[in-house]
């Protein structure tokens, strides 16, 4: 067990998303803790972190997972300028206020977070976290430390037809396996990669755009400032929030969110957790 000092912290907002709905095999949040197992060198690790006072206590399990964690803890506690968020808008400032702790965090299952994003794209939260179960169980690999989702190089050696019995279309099913065979040959998201040659990579992808890229930048690599354009839904809640427009796109959105340059993940993750939307 290894203890980092970092407070504030929520374990909930800082790894939401990182478990794919409810009853996904492959991550658990519960009390305080969240619990991750995915595919490393062909084996499965589990990382497991857990709010203390002042910090967290993390336990890192499986073949090479000691290297995983001195690897990720070059990276941690993040460097996301949580002290300097001093915003003058007054729903924000309070929203930072009653919800501290939410902290923008790079990963060592990067790869994870780019195929769930994947699988969330133009469909329903609650059918992508069906087909990504599914998918775990069905390709992932199983140990005694739980079940993973399959590895680039797994995914990579499947069909588009294997991965539509799943539930995935067909333009989804031929992204996954594009995002996985690249993965496979050259890292196209990873815990030490710059962020821009990350978008980069993942833009030269046919059937990757920038909401997919932004979303994995912003999960998986902890940037503070990426901007989610694309989305059905944040455009409506952001002009909503600050604006109290109801209706809303992605210019204005982008507009309103200018003077949180540096910190505009941030603000849009706070005004989704906080259940804001428009009447």
């Amino acid at each position: 067990m290894t203890f980092i000092e970092l407070a504030p912290i929520a374990v909930r907002s800082s790894f939401f998303m990182h478990a794919v709905g409810k009853f996904e095999p492959t991550a658990q949040h519960a009390d305080g803790v969240f619990t991750k197992c995915f595919e490393h060198a062909n084996q499965v690790v589990r990382f497991t972190v857990r709010e203390v006072p002042a910090g967290l206590d993390v336990l890192a399990e499986g073949p090479g997972a000691d290297d995983v964690l001195a690897r990720w803890l070059t990276h941690f506690p993040p460097v996301d300028d949580y002290a300097a968020f001093a915003p003058e808008h007054r729903l924000v400032r309070e929203l930072h206020r009653t919800r501290p702790g939410l902290r923008l965090v790079r990963v060592p299952w990067a790869y994870d977070i780019g195929c769930s994003v994947i699988l969330q794209q133009r469909v329903r939260w609650v059918d992508a976290a069906r087909q990504w179960s599914i998918m775990a169980r069905q390709f992932g690999m199983t140990s005694p430390l739980g079940q993973a989702f399959p590895g680039p190089r797994r995914i990579a050696r499947l069909i588009p037809a294997e991965i539509e019995a799943c539930g995935v279309d067909y333009k989804r099913a031929t992204a996954l396996i594009r995002f996985a065979r690249e993965h496979a040959l050259n890292d196209v998201v990873g815990l030490d990669m710059p962020l821009a040659t990350m978008r980069a990579r993942m833009l030269a992808l046919p059937g990757i755009g920038p909401w997919t890229t932004e979303m994995i930048a912003g999960f998986a690599l902890g940037d503070q400032d990426a901007v989610t354009v694309g989305d059905l839904h944040l455009p409506r809640i952001v002009c909503w929030a600050l604006a109290r427009e109801p209706r809303g796109d992605d210019n204005r959105m982008v507009q309103l969110l200018e003077p949180f340059a540096g910190h505009r993940f941030r603000v849009t993750r706070l005004l989704s957790s906080a259940g804001i939307s428009p009447p």
